[in-house]
């Protein structure tokens, strides 16, 4: 029997990773479990024939990857680079050749020297800072970090979510599943958790007012 995708509605209950194209291209892939749709984020609508298989779209990925992407990363100094995180393990995607670079994966350990140890054995969530191509924000459980991706480095925590991101709901203190860049507002970043979002200002350094919001009804994610 043909492995199934996850169904349209488990979308809305949760997702795992966003991935967004090149640039200002607001097409991103929305992961979840073994599933993937492709999204519009400023006409905010889906495209038909999804949810596809991770497995034998993503060319280059292995079996475990295929089951789930745990994180995802857009390089913003390197626009055709996107990390991809499951459990201990890492893969670059380039999005141009559209392929897994080769002698991936490889463990988180190995190459993010800088992580903390409980980071290196896997991510919840990663997004960038809207200015600084060299800082990230790595979330785990309910601790994040501050990273510079190119230099390898860390530049602060890990520190609770609690003290770091001001305005979130309880339950996001608890932990992000995904998390993106805006494509509309570069001071804006979205974060995930369960079956709810927030949009978070980069500038004023808190949650907008208004959230949380439920992503059925707010993200179209199918036609």
């Amino acid at each position: 029997m043909a492995e199934q995708t996850a169904s349209p509605g488990s979308f809305y209950r949760r997702i795992d990773a966003v991935v967004r194209a090149k640039g200002n291209d607001p097409i991103t892939w929305v992961l979840k479990d073994n599933s993937y749709v492709r999204y519009d984020m400023k006409e905010n609508h889906g495209f038909d024939g999804y949810p596809k298989l991770i497995e034998g779209n993503w060319p280059g990925l292995v079996d475990s990857f295929g089951r789930g992407i745990d994180a995802a990363l857009n390089r913003r100094d390197q626009p055709q680079v996107v990390y991809l995180f499951k459990d201990s393990q890492y893969v670059r995607y380039d999005l141009d050749s559209d392929k897994v670079e080769p002698g991936y994966p490889l463990s988180i350990a190995e190459a993010w020297k800088g992580l903390p140890p409980d980071f290196q054995l896997g991510i919840d969530a990663a997004v960038n800072h809207q200015s600084d191509p060299n800082v990230s924000w790595f979330f785990k459980d309910d601790l994040y970090i501050r990273y510079d991706v190119p230099n390898d480095k860390l530049l602060g925590g890990p520190t609770p979510i609690l003290r770091g991101w001001r305005g979130l709901p309880e339950n996001f203190q608890r932990g992000i599943d995904a998390a993106v860049n805006s494509v509309l507002d570069t001071d804006k970043v979205y974060l995930f958790k369960d079956d709810q979002y927030v949009r978070y200002d980069l500038v004023s350094d808190r949650t907008d007012s208004g959230y949380p919001l439920p992503i059925e009804g707010n993200w179209n994610f199918f036609r």
